[in-house]
């Protein structure tokens, strides 16, 4: 399918790159289709681009590249309707929110997407984890 992107121009995406959100994102619950594209072969970014909404696309990143002893444990809730069978089937990433200086850029590891990449459905999860900040900056000045 072809779809149109204000960032990207018009992407050919296959069937099986579409990602289900669970639910959407919070602020964004009717965009639930998704695709993960690399920011180039070189940068740790990737974008997480709405199928539905051309302007909507989110800079996110592996958090363990930065915060190497980040870890959660995810609900039988979460486990079940992500269809988790196997660990090695889950991909963590969390949205970064760069602003104009981005030695200033934060990372949001206190609602983690959790991406079951067999099945191609994900959910942002909220920790329960107040050390687990929403803005939780990459290059502490």
């Amino acid at each position: 399918m072809i779809v149109k992107t204000k960032r990207f121009g018009d992407l050919n995406i296959e069937e099986q790159d579409i990602i289900t959100m669970i639910g959407g994102l919070p602020g964004f619950e009717d965009n639930t289709k998704y695709v993960l594209l690399d920011h180039d072969d070189k940068s740790p970014y990737k974008w997480l681009q709405s199928l539905e909404n051309p302007e909507l696309a989110f800079v996110v990143m592996e958090p363990f590249i930065f915060f190497e002893d980040y870890q959660f444990e995810l609900s039988q809730n979460d486990i079940r309707e992500l269809e988790v069978a196997r660990p090695e089937d889950v991909a963590v990433l969390v949205i970064l929110v760069i602003p104009e200086d981005p030695r200033k850029m934060t990372a949001n590891i206190k609602a983690p997407l959790v991406l079951n990449m067999t099945k191609m459905k994900g959910k942002q999860v909220i920790l329960n984890n107040d050390a687990y900040p929403v803005k939780l900056p990459l290059f502490p000045q």
